[in-house]
């Protein structure tokens, strides 16, 4: 079944359907100029792999454009695993744990970069890859520098490569990264070895950097937490640490929107009673986060609007306070400060006096 699309449109819908598979669909692409669309849409969402193969034309131009995305994209797809096996042979040579974080939670989707999770042995790992190979690092923003990460483009490779001491935005505290080195999982990824995060860091991970890092939410995103959600996880430990990091506000809204997609888009149910009864009740003791989540509305990628993050930020904050996390807590009040000069200062002039904020 073929379901055709006009050229300026909101392809969440049959992009969701796909990547959920809810039903043996294809696209239907009438147009360069639609094929463009789609694929805008695809990549801004970390899923022009996944729904490539179940994209399709009539017009020759098209096609002959849809090969060479296919292309693009397993040739990004190479160079990210060239890169990773490289830069994992350096953690291994020095025995410093590691763990691929967020990177190849859709494979054969994969962003831009490759991230890897080394905690505390972040130096070490740094120091060695900048005596071992040929680095052209790059400029963090303010944020990123207080949150202990590092990120550099090393010759030879298109992708970029990220070093994390911690999960953190602005070096706020969430968990501690030693439990997610500790639930790590060696796998077999495209017929190579790594080790990725269990299924519950993979959802912590996910509700973290989306919501309190990034500010929006990708249908990539969504599936991740689904998989995880669908998976054999211990919903305790999940609970548990989303009590103590002091994010349960942000992990409902993450749930919230995970069930409104699903039920909008796919008819379906997406979030397992257990964790949907955690989300609505918490969404329905707070006035405020229930009218702001009301004007979400499901496009994706789905930004954040400023006034609930900044509910979060601040919900985290008074939360590290009572904790006794005083430096965690302030890092969390200063975040919605800057995430406000961020959005007020345009992004061309930050790039000319090199100072990026968020």
């Amino acid at each position: 079944m073929t379901v055709a699309r006009t050229a300026r449109m909101d392809w969440s819908g049959p992009i969701a359907e796909i990547l959920f598979g809810k039903e043996k669909r294809s696209i239907h692409i009438a147009s360069q100029s639609q094929l463009e669309s789609l694929l805008d849409q695809a990549r801004a969402n970390k899923v022009i792999a996944r729904i490539l193969p179940r994209t399709e034309s009539n017009d020759s131009e098209t096609n002959t454009e849809l090969e060479k995305a296919r292309a693009e994209s397993r040739n990004r797809l190479q160079d990210a695993l060239r890169l990773l096996n490289e830069a994992q042979k350096v953690c291994l040579d020095i025995g410093v744990p590691f763990t691929v974080i967020k990177s190849l939670d859709g494979v054969p989707d994969i962003g831009h970069d490759v991230d890897l999770l080394v905690g505390k042995n972040l130096q070490r790992v740094r120091s060695r890859l900048l005596s071992q190979f040929q680095c052209d690092t790059v400029t963090l923003t303010f944020c990123d520098r207080h949150a202990g990460k590092f990120s550099t483009f090393i010759r030879g490779f298109d992708s970029d490569f990220e070093l994390y001491t911690r999960i953190s935005q602005l070096g706020e505290e969430y968990y501690p990264e030693e439990d997610v080195l500790g639930r790590r999982r060696e796998e077999s990824v495209q017929g190579s070895k790594t080790f990725l995060c269990s299924q519950e860091d993979r959802l912590l991970i996910t509700c973290i950097h989306t919501l309190y890092r990034h500010g929006k939410i990708r249908l990539s995103d969504l599936k991740v937490a689904h998989d995880a959600l669908r998976s054999r996880i211990d919903s305790r430990l999940v609970m548990n640490t989303i009590e103590d990091a002091g994010i349960g506000k942000g992990f409902a809204v993450f749930l919230e929107i995970l069930q409104r997609m699903g039920k909008e888009i796919l008819g379906e149910d997406l979030v397992p009673d257990e964790f949907r009864h955690y989300s609505k009740t918490i969404v329905d003791r707070d006035r405020i986060l229930r009218l702001l989540l009301k004007q979400i509305k499901p496009r994706f990628p789905l930004k954040m609007p400023v006034p609930l993050v900044t509910l979060l930020f601040l919900q985290k904050a008074a939360h590290d306070l009572v904790q006794n996390r005083l430096g965690s807590s302030l890092r969390a009040l200063l975040a919605p400060v800057l995430l406000l000069i961020d959005k007020s200062v345009p992004l061309r002039i930050q790039k000319a006096i090199s100072v990026r904020i968020w």
